[in-house]
C-alpha cells in the first residue's frame, strides 16, 4: 500500500523547516528578526500540527515604484511570463503590489 501525500502538505512542512532555518542562521549571525508579527517558537507551534490545516501559496512582488499607468509593455509581458510559470509549475497564484 502506497500512501499519497498531497503537494500542498509536503510543501507545509517543507516551508516551515525553511523559515525555522533562515530565523535560526540570521539570529546566529546577530542580525535581528524577521518576524513582523509573532516568533520562531509560534511557527514551532504551527509546524507541529501542520497536517490540521489546509494551505495555499502564493507569490508576491511587492514594488512601491510600480504604477498600472507607467508599466511598459516588456515588463507586463515578463509578469505575465512569471504568472504563468507559477501557475503551471506549482499551481501559485502571482499578485503585485504597486504604489499606484
Amino acid at each position: 500500500m502506497t500512501l499519497r501525500v498531497p503537494p500542498s502538505r509536503i510543501r507545509g512542512n517543507r516551508m516551515f523547516t525553511h523559515m525555522l532555518r533562515r530565523e535560526k542562521l540570521r539570529l546566529d549571525k546577530g542580525q535581528s528578526s524577521r518576524f513582523e508579527h509573532g516568533n520562531a517558537a509560534f511557527l514551532k507551534r504551527l509546524k507541529a500540527s501542520w497536517q490540521d490545516y489546509r494551505y495555499e501559496f502564493d507569490v508576491r512582488i511587492i514594488q512601491p515604484g510600480l504604477s498600472r499607468a507607467a508599466i511598459t509593455e516588456e515588463g507586463l509581458h515578463l509578469l505575465a511570463g512569471v504568472e504563468t510559470y507559477l501557475l503551471e509549475t506549482r499551481a501559485m497564484k502571482l499578485r503585485v503590489l504597486g504604489s499606484a
